[in-house]
This record gives structure tokens, sequence and C-alpha cells, in this order.
């Protein structure tokens, strides 16, 4: 009975290879693309970026090797390669600026910028910076695309991570007593970020500010006084 289980097994894997590789050999681009589709969505990783690699060689004039170059951006996406992906959605809108899914790589690109910023706050933001470049040229370019919504709350949460940024900085300097510098980056903070207020995390870093710049005044004042 095992061994009757392994043989229907391995005829069931033979047959889905040939099949498979008959599907790649196809002279018809359509067949082929929509296969690594198929692939991505199953999360067969190898074999859709095989199938999309396979679109762009052999039919490179054809449509379906335009979204090759998407789909193989949303490849690296899936895999949490977001640098990776940030990139190929970019190279994807500066060649098609024009195309039905310029909006949607756009859109992407700020996600994946944002995904690759580092949670705590204390390391390189530069990713939530780009993050935030890429969703506000969206806001400018796509004002009608249906993945507006998406993009400005992307926009939100990265000037939070910016802003965060700039509050660790703001309280590192004021533990150190470096009463101007410390102010002037709370100060900076409430005048630059002001749209993060919409957030419960962005309400509560003002008010933290506010509380901040209050204090450090009136110790400047009292130094001042003395």
């Amino acid at each position: 009975m095992k061994n009757l289980s392994y043989l229907l097994l391995t005829s069931l894997l033979v047959l889905g290879a040939c099949a498979s590789n008959e599907l790649k050999n196809s002279e018809n681009p359509e067949v082929v693309y929509n296969e690594a589709v198929r692939l991505l969505e199953d999360e067969s990783y190898l074999e859709a970026s095989d199938f999309l690699q396979e679109v762009r060689r052999r039919f490179p004039q054809s449509r379906y090797a335009v979204l090759a170059e998407l789909k193989s951006a949303d490849l690296d996406f899936k895999q949490d390669n977001f640098i990776e992906a940030a990139a190929g959605y970019g190279v994807f809108v500066d060649l098609y600026p024009n195309h039905a899914e310029a909006a949607y790589a756009l859109y992407r690109k700020a996600q994946s910028f944002y995904n690759a910023a580092p949670e705590l706050v204390a390391r390189d933001q530069s990713s939530a910076r780009d993050a935030v470049k890429t969703a506000q040229f969206f806001m400018r370019r796509y004002q009608a695309s249906p993945f507006k919504k998406e993009v400005e709350v992307l926009l939100v949460q990265s000037r939070l991570k910016l802003a965060q940024k700039e509050a660790y900085v703001a309280r590192f300097y004021q533990k150190k007593e470096y009463t101007g510098p410390s102010l002037r980056r709370w100060e900076n903070l409430v005048k630059d970020y002001s749209d993060i207020s919409g957030t419960d995390d962005g309400k509560k870093l003002l008010a933290e500010a506010q509380k901040n710049i209050e204090k450090l005044q009136a110790k400047l004042q009292k130094e001042i006084d003395s």
C-alpha cells in the first residue's frame, strides 16, 4: 500500500513537471506569463522566477515582457527583499510612466521603502525618508489613483518614523543636558511634523514635544536670569 502511494505521488509529480515544462516552452507569451503569475500566487517563487525570465528572454517585444518586469518586483516584495523590490518598481515607473500599472508600481515602491525601514528608530531611517519622497511624488502624479488612500497612510506612517527619530535624538540631547540642541530638535519636530497628529502615536509624540519645549525654555530662561 505504501509503495502504491509512493508511486502515485511520484507519477503526479512527474506529470506536474511535464505540464509545467510544456507551459514554459509555449510559443504564446500569455501562457508563459499566466503560469508565472499562478506560481507567484502559490508562493512557488523559484519556479515563478524561471517563468518570468523566460517571458523576458523569449518575448522581449511583447506586452507580457513589460508585465513580467513588474511581477519580478512583486516577487522580491513577497520574499521581503524590499530594497530590491523598490529598485524594481522604480525602474518600471521610470521606463513606463504612462503604463496602466505605473501607479501601482509607485505605490509598491513607497511601501517597499517603508517596510525596509528598521523598527528601532535609533537605527538609520533613510528608507523611511525614501518612502516619504516616493509617496509625495505619487500624490503629485497620480491623484486619481485607487491607491491614493493607501499612499496617504504610508506617507503619514513614514513621516511618523522620521518624527520618532527626531524625538530619539532630542531625548538623547536632553539626557546629556544639551539644552539648546535638545530644544531645537523638539521645536523642529512640532514645526515640521504637525501632519502626524491624526495618529495616536503622533498625537502623543507632539504632546511630549510641546511639554519638553516648555520645560527647556523655562530652564534656559532661568539660566539667563541667574
